[in-house]
């Protein structure tokens, strides 16, 4: 068994965490979304019918989290509310036209800064990287179910 020295892999992993503190940071300054909301957008965008307590489940955080973060993307216009006729305190979640083309510019932006920043990489280690990003949740011991 290899084994992984656990100084490095702390500094390691205290740079990751600090990269994606920075670009989650470039999301907020450029879309005014927070890594949540975009997860919500892009979970509304994968499921065609979801009520607020499904994404409290999936995200596995607090109703109260969750309804500030639904109201905050309703109020924005990027997602619309219907309630639900079986159990008037939960709602229906639906991607708007806002929300849908903010994924997409989100997404656009997103390939175009990592395009332009792996040019200097070659071919293998543009596919090491996609394997890396693919088996991420392996290493970090996240179940397969919980990010597919």
């Amino acid at each position: 068994m290899k084994t992984i020295p656990q100084n490095k892999l702390n500094e390691d992993l205290f740079v990751v965490l600090k990269t994606i503190f920075h670009y989650e940071r470039i999301f907020i300054e450029q879309f005014g979304l927070k890594f949540e909301e975009i997860y919500i957008l892009q979970h509304l965008r994968r499921n065609p019918v979801v009520r607020v307590t499904d994404i409290s489940r999936e995200l596995q955080l607090p109703m109260f989290t969750i309804s500030r973060l639904v109201y905050r993307l309703a109020e924005g216009g990027y997602l619309t509310k219907e309630q639900d006729s079986e159990d008037r305190r939960n709602y229906f979640l639906h991607l708007s036209e806002k929300g849908e083309k903010t994924l997409n510019d989100i997404e656009n932006s997103t390939y175009n800064r990592i395009s332009a920043n792996v040019t200097n990489m070659t071919e293998d280690q543009i596919n090491e990287l996609l394997n890396l990003a693919n088996q991420l949740h392996v290493v970090l011991g996240v179940t397969k179910e919980v990010v597919h």
